[in-house]
This record gives structure tokens, sequence and C-alpha cells, in this order.
């Protein structure tokens, strides 16, 4: 995504690119496709301390600030979820603290993935936004 984009408007663009696709099998493919092109977390990354509690499969989540700027890496064991994490990633990662602190994520609630995934699934990709809104705060 073009970093001269404001965070709204990056989440927007996945937004529109979802809800273009008609069905939840083309939407499927587009976050295989994304995830497809997000780098791995290395294995020594994937802790304990990095795992994300809440999630039903296993999600990492990798969170450092470079000078005002939140670096976010994020994998998972689930096609599906590493999808929604490209999205999430491509969203978060490279943005100031300040802007990060102040954003309210709804690309879940915009698009059909609240309802193609299970609650405990939502709850852990929400638990995720938290996580990286929350430390933006915090640092």
């Amino acid at each position: 995504m073009d970093k001269n984009m404001t965070i709204s408007e990056v989440e927007q663009t996945y937004i529109d690119d979802l809800n273009m696709l008609d069905d939840w099998f083309l939407q499927y493919e587009y976050l295989l496709e994304i995830s497809s092109d997000m780098q791995t977390i290395p294995k020594n990354e994937k802790t304990d301390e990095n795992k994300v509690k809440g999630c039903q499969s296993g999600v990492w989540l990798v969170l450092k600030c470079v000078g005002d700027k939140l670096h976010v890496e994020a994998d998972s064991d689930a096609l599906i979820i590493r999808g929604i994490l490209a999205i999430i990633v491509g969203i978060f990662d490279g943005r100031s603290k300040d802007e990060i602190a102040s954003f309210t994520p709804s690309f879940i609630e915009k698009t059909n993935i609240k309802k193609q995934i299970s609650t405990d699934r939502f709850n852990g990709i929400n638990s995720v936004m938290d996580t990286i809104i929350n430390f933006a705060k915090e640092n």
C-alpha cells in the first residue's frame, strides 16, 4: 500500500477490494493471495511471549518501535487468519504511534469477513488489533 495514504484510506482500500468480490470464495482467494506476499515470522520469534492469547489457531505478533513508527509483523498457522493478518499488517505497519493510537479499525464489520469466521476467530482478530493499538498508546 501507498504509505502516503492515511491509515483510514489504506483500510478503505482493503474494504473496497473485499466488497468488490461478490462471493466468499473470491474473498478467500484474495486473502490467500495477499497473505503470500507477507513475510513469515522467523521460528525464533514464534515464542509464547509473541503468541496472541485468545486465538483459536496459532497467531504470533511482533511489535517494535523504530523512532515514532511502529513495525508490525504477524503470522498464523491458519491460512484464512494469515490473510486477515496481512490486512492488519498492511494497515498498521510503518504508521506513527499517534496515528495508530487514535484509529478505530472497522474493516471486519464493513466486509463479509465477520460473517465467515467463527466467533472465537473474530475475537482473536480483535485481540490482535487491540494489542497493536495498546502497544502504540503505551510506547
